[in-house]
């Protein structure tokens, strides 16, 4: 029963560690959300720092835990275009401003589309998370995002 019980407890650590329920190089960081009522969220976060992590993204991952996404920091601040090719799960994406304010949210539902979708103008970061956790949430333009080790 022990060792049973050793290896849940490992295997939900995991997977409580890792945003996609996957083993995966990124390190996984808390990321805040302060909406404009003054409610702080928080979230576990890969941050996909190299161009290669950028471009792989969330494509091919088939879940992802609640209160937990991607973060595509651009530095510097420019135009960004995201698609959802080769993306198996239904996401928001949110854009980024310098700063740190919310310039827009973004729900994709048609996965595995080519379409893309882009900001209004140049963004610092954007933020995946699992589709509607934006709403539910009440996150929304001009909320204030957070997070160490990060320039917005």
């Amino acid at each position: 029963m022990i060792p049973r019980l050793s290896f849940s407890l490992v295997v939900a650590a995991l997977l409580w560690l890792s945003p996609m329920g996957l083993t995966r190089a990124h390190a996984v960081s808390v990321l805040e959300i302060q909406t404009l009522d003054g409610t702080t969220h928080k979230f576990r976060v890969t941050v996909a720092r190299s161009p290669a992590q950028q471009a792989q993204g969330l494509m091919h991952v088939s879940t992802m835990a609640p209160r937990s996404g991607m973060l595509f920091p651009m530095q510097p601040a420019r135009r960004a275009r995201f698609w959802m090719r080769n993306t198996l799960i239904p996401l928001d994406m949110i854009f980024i401003l310098p700063g740190g304010r919310i310039e827009q949210v973004v729900t994709r539902t048609d996965t595995k589309s080519d379409v893309s979708s882009a900001s209004f103008g140049k963004v610092s970061a954007v933020l995946e998370l699992n589709a509607g956790e934006a709403k539910a949430l009440h996150i929304g333009i001009g909320d204030l995002v957070k997070m160490n080790g990060v320039s917005f």
